[in-house]
């Protein structure tokens, strides 16, 4: 097994980095899930879930006007990918799914579905519900290929995070413009190994089966509604038990309507309720947890090994870069998925301001929600100083900090440091910064970064957001 963190020479784990950690010598059994990436509001998410929209309107739009030529055009372009190394080839990572005559079948399995004829289809999210032939592996892939030029762009922030080397690849399919309709040809500048590139992907974007699942619709979903139906009505599918109670079996539901994808088109338009509530469901499950991508993963045991990690960093400046990296491995760790996608040494204003990191935020729900919820901060991103001095922390840094805040990403950042010799002090800075309205920061030294660590070893996670919010309310009031 030749991981990609180990073969680039990046010194952390899975749960340290934003993307997965591909085997490089086979394919790892997961998917790209529109549907996952469609009901995410950050906006890496947003971008490829418009290139995806963008994408299947133009297919159908071509298919309604009878433009067989431009179909095959827009289709034919849908290789299959093995770049990303994700779904179920076996041995050397080939792709699947979406091969020249499979792109061929494709339109003609949208051109004959019901859901295509009835107007139900827009989303390339529920073509797998509804379209025959069309599986996880063509859904993934094909997603893959529209938002080829999203992904390379990650990998290429990923890379320059990491100290990743790079080099130009013609050999990739191309990008999906939305603006043009088409696709354009582009040089990529990508890693390589054994002489074949390399895209990352964001570990929030994949699922081990993809969110929308037509087997697992219709079992528990169109079937259970069904039943629910038939019980109602009475007739002769009910059964009554001795004791009174009656049930319809799923078998008996089942052998009256067969697992039809056309079939299921019809109860959708005819039921678009129990869809709402399917999509409802599948995008409660979040994403992955950690140790769903790496099997036997323990996070509490893992948190004690990053507070060793750290504890063994000492201060000063020819540690400042493992000190960086260490600090950007722990913020994912205990922050994922609410922060994503670092980019290190954001550039603003023509390049002469410089942050160590900047994180999207794309929380739901908590403290970094709140952050971007508050008028005051509008965080859409998080701004991440590391500072691996030997010192407390001083005026300077802060005022470092507040001036990389502007009105389109934000006025919320991270301060973090090793020690606060005089805690107080550093917080009336934070707090004079806020009264100013210059932004808000959050002063995080080891101690805080390793009492937040020590509650995940105890099973503590959720403590972790009432301890920022401690800290914050000491900075804002």
């Amino acid at each position: 097994m030749t991981k990609f963190s180990r073969q680039f020479g990046i010194a952390l784990s899975q749960a340290e980095l934003d993307f997965v950690d591909i085997d490089l010598d086979t394919d790892t059994a997961l998917y790209i899930c529109p549907y996952a990436i469609s009901i995410r509001n950050d906006e890496w998410s947003a971008d490829c879930g418009d290139l995806v929209r963008s994408f299947f309107a133009e297919i159908l739009a071509q298919l309604r006007a009878g433009n067989q030529a431009s179909v095959t055009h827009l289709l034919g372009h849908l290789h299959e990918p093995n770049e990303t190394r994700l779904g179920q080839s076996s041995g050397r990572p080939r792709g699947r799914g979406v091969g020249e005559n499979k792109s061929q079948l494709l339109g003609e399995a949208l051109r004959n579905s019901r859901a295509y004829h009835t107007g139900l289809l827009t989303d390339i999210s529920e073509t797998e519900l509804f379209i025959f032939g069309v599986g996880r592996d063509t859904i993934s892939d094909l997603t893959t290929n529209i938002i080829r030029g999203q992904l390379a762009d990650y990998t290429l922030a990923q890379c320059e995070l990491h100290g990743v080397p790079v080099q130009n690849v013609r050999s990739l399919g191309p990008r999906w413009n939305p603006a043009s309709r088409n696709w354009e040809a582009t040089t990529y500048r990508l890693p390589v190994h054994d002489g074949r590139p390399i895209l990352l992907v964001p570990k929030s974007s994949v699922r081990m089966r993809l969110s929308l699942d037509s087997q697992e619709f219709y079992n528990f979903h169109m079937v259970e509604f069904l039943q629910a139906e038939y019980l109602h009505a009475g007739g002769a599918l009910i059964h009554t038990f001795k004791n009174g109670n009656q049930t319809v079996y799923k078998k008996s539901v089942k052998e009256i309507h067969p697992f039809i994808k056309d079939d299921l088109a019809d109860f959708v338009r005819e039921h678009p309720e129990v869809l709402e509530r399917y999509k409802e469901m599948a995008g409660a499950k979040g994403p992955l947890e950690n140790n769903d991508l790496e099997k036997g993963f323990r996070e509490d045991l893992f948190a004690g090994v990053l507070i060793d990690r750290l504890r063994a960093i000492p201060a000063g400046s020819e540690n400042a870069t493992n000190y960086h990296r260490l600090a950007t491995g722990i913020c994912t760790f205990l922050f994922h998925p609410h922060l994503i996608t670092p980019i290190k040494e954001y550039e603003q204003h023509e390049g002469r301001k410089r942050v160590d990191i900047v994180f999207t935020n794309a929380a739901t729900e908590g403290f970094f929600q709140r952050r971007m919820a508050a008028p005051q901060t509008r965080s859409l991103s998080v701004f991440v100083e590391c500072k691996n001095y030997t010192r407390s922390i001083q005026n300077p840094e802060l005022d470092q900090l507040s001036g990389r805040f502007n009105l389109r990403r934000g006025k919320f950042g991270i301060l973090m440091c090793r020690t606060m010799e005089n805690r107080e002090r550093v917080i009336s800075g934070c707090r004079d910064t806020a009264i100013d309205d210059r932004g808000y920061m959050l002063p995080l030294e080891d101690a805080d970064l390793i009492q937040m660590l020590e509650h995940v070893q105890d099973h503590n996670r959720h403590l972790i957001d009432p301890f920022l919010e401690g800290i914050f309310d000491q900075v804002s009031r």
